[in-house]
């Protein structure tokens, strides 16, 4: 059976009669008769009960009619991905996110991107630890979400568009901090004190050696909203997304440190990124202008 066959079919249900069928299709009525015989004999029974005024479908019509209308369906959007495809458009826009980027920051640009380039997938790969660098330069994705440094420049050949800016905090839960005598208030005291640590970058950055806090025990992740949930069960105190960390710090539940001569907050941005040897497709271009 033919695809013509299967929208005839539709047709004759929508009309429920051949002469309304032959003016939706521009064909004869003969001809719209002799191809209903021709797919009932193919199926093997009958499609309509001709008894009524009006062409009624039979239950196995129906039935059959159902997965007709579904097989139209995908045709039609096939032709779409076709027409897309033949514009130039990406069949998949692999787009990548570090976990310390607030991933409502590409909602607006998603759902743009939907409307535009229906045909295209959209693949998100959520990163920790700068890893969404590495993917752009080795060219496992298209774009890239994340904490930006002007030093990363060497580490790829990259263009960057700001995005917002991006602050880390040094914070340690109320409870713990009541447990140990106060919120520690010089670096010191911070030696004594479980340090919650972000495994170190892809872009070969320790904060080991940034911080140069030896001798306390450290517990190291790779994932900042595990590294938030260690936090407030009070195991220790760290350096965190300021973003992650706001709701908690406005309730009191994690509080900020706030010691001379140390890192108390640093001012980063978030930008998005895409390697610059490569010619980004319509779709990857729309993202980087709506974002």
């Amino acid at each position: 059976m033919t695809l013509w066959q299967l929208q005839m079919l539709a047709a004759v249900a929508d009309s429920g009669s051949l002469q309304g069928a032959a003016s939706q299709l521009h064909r004869t009525q003969s001809a719209i008769s002799m191809a209903l015989k021709k797919l009932e004999d193919e199926a093997g029974f009958a499609l309509f009960d001709p008894s009524g005024y009006r062409l009624q479908l039979t239950p196995r019509g129906e039935q059959f009619l159902r997965q007709a209308q579904e097989v139209i369906k995908q045709q039609a959007r096939l032709e779409s991905l076709t027409e897309k495809l033949q514009q130039g458009a990406e069949a998949q826009l692999r787009i990548a996110y570090d976990h310390t980027c607030d991933p409502v920051l590409l909602i607006d640009a998603l759902r743009s991107l939907q409307v535009a380039f229906p045909a295209t997938e959209l693949l998100l790969l959520g990163e920790s630890q700068m890893r969404t660098l590495r993917r752009l330069r080795e060219g496992e994705v298209d774009v890239g979400l994340c904490p930006w440094l002007p030093v990363f420049r060497q580490y790829g050949d990259f263009e960057t568009r700001f995005v917002e800016p991006f602050t880390l905090a040094v914070v340690i839960s109320s409870e713990l901090a009541a447990q140990t005598g106060g919120v520690p208030t010089t670096r010191e005291a911070l030696l004594d004190l479980p340090m919650l640590i972000p495994q170190n970058m892809d872009v070969g950055i320790s904060l080991d050696a940034i911080l140069r806090l030896p001798g306390q025990q450290r517990i190291r992740v790779n994932d900042s909203h595990t590294q938030r949930e260690l936090l407030l069960a009070g195991l220790g105190w760290g350096v965190i997304p300021q973003q992650l960390v706001a709701r908690s710090l406005a309730e009191g539940q994690l509080v900020q440190l706030s010691i001379p001569g140390f890192l108390n907050q640093a001012q980063l941005e978030v930008h998005l990124v895409r390697a610059a040897n490569r010619i980004a497709g319509p779709a990857a271009a729309h993202l980087w202008e709506r974002l």
